[in-house]
């Protein structure tokens, strides 16, 4: 492999100094309503009708494969009722997540595959445990590459340079991330995720899964998602190459600590492709 010829910037650039994704008031207000112990319902259906691009992602995703039923969501109230509240939580920072990507950018709409793609595979493994670790894995995954929207977002055209000079060298754009910029994916990731308050647990659980980390038990909640987080990423990779995930150590380990020893990895497989095909939730 060929080291960069390409001389890194400035190394001593600050996390304090990045341009961060905002939720947008109509969002951050909903969030307010969601987190308070009396949720009013009606206002938080006028909240999110009154902005049509969270209104659009809402919908869209109570039509995907993934939630929807016999007869098509049309509005918001539909919605809401079809997802719950966590998702609509979820569509919430999604939707900043995607006023914060350019379509125009390649490396943004990379990054936005892969992250699309993670969660729907993470979110196919929780279902077979429950709901709720389902929804909260797909949230986690889809925040997975923030710290990549975030440097790509200032650094728009060097990114694509560390984009080539990964794939060049046979690396992971995090670790090439590293060498340009000076800066750790994590670090920037969970300086976004503070901002966008979200749960210590999903910090946590990116943490582990930039680290590389893999518990020997899913003990914790944290556990739970990073152990599913890390068999999504590695079924991917074997996505045209089946055959090698029923010989794989690694799959095999995966499967057995996540509960899921017995599941049916064809069928898995056969269902990720198929959601794929129809097009990701959002």
């Amino acid at each position: 492999m060929s080291e960069s010829v390409v001389k890194a910037p400035n190394k001593s650039v600050s996390l304090q100094t990045l341009k961060l994704p905002t939720v947008s008031q109509q969002g951050m207000k909903a969030l307010e309503m969601i987190s308070a112990k009396d949720l009013k319902f009606k206002e938080l259906e006028s909240i999110l009708s009154s902005d049509p691009m969270l209104m659009g992602i809402l919908i869209k995703y109570a039509n995907s494969p993934m939630y929807r039923r016999h007869v098509e969501t049309t509005n918001v109230r539909q919605a809401m009722n079809l997802l719950g509240v966590d998702i609509v939580k979820s569509a919430i920072l999604i939707c900043t997540m995607r006023s914060y990507c350019e379509p125009s950018n390649p490396a943004k709409e990379m990054l936005w595959e892969k992250s699309k793609h993670l969660s729907l595979m993470a979110k196919l493994l929780a279902r077979k445990t429950s709901r709720k670790l389902a929804d909260e894995v797909e949230l986690t995954a889809m925040m997975s590459e923030m710290g990549g929207f975030v440097l790509s977002t200032n650094f728009v055209d060097e990114y694509q340079t560390v984009v080539a000079q990964a794939k060049e060298k046979q690396i992971a754009i995090e670790d090439e991330e590293l060498y340009y910029f000076g800066l750790n994916r994590a670090d920037v990731t969970a300086l976004t995720l503070e901002k966008l308050r979200l749960p210590q647990t999903t910090l946590e659980v990116l943490d582990g899964y930039y680290k590389r980390e893999i518990p020997d038990e899913a003990k914790t909640e944290a556990d739970k998602q990073l152990v599913i987080l890390k068999l999504a990423s590695v079924l991917i990779a074997y996505e045209s190459k089946r055959e090698l995930i029923k010989k794989d150590s690694l799959c095999l380990s995966l499967f057995e600590i996540a509960g899921l020893a017995d599941i049916n990895i064809d069928r898995l497989m056969d269902a990720y492709a198929d959601e794929v095909a129809e097009g990701v939730s959002f």
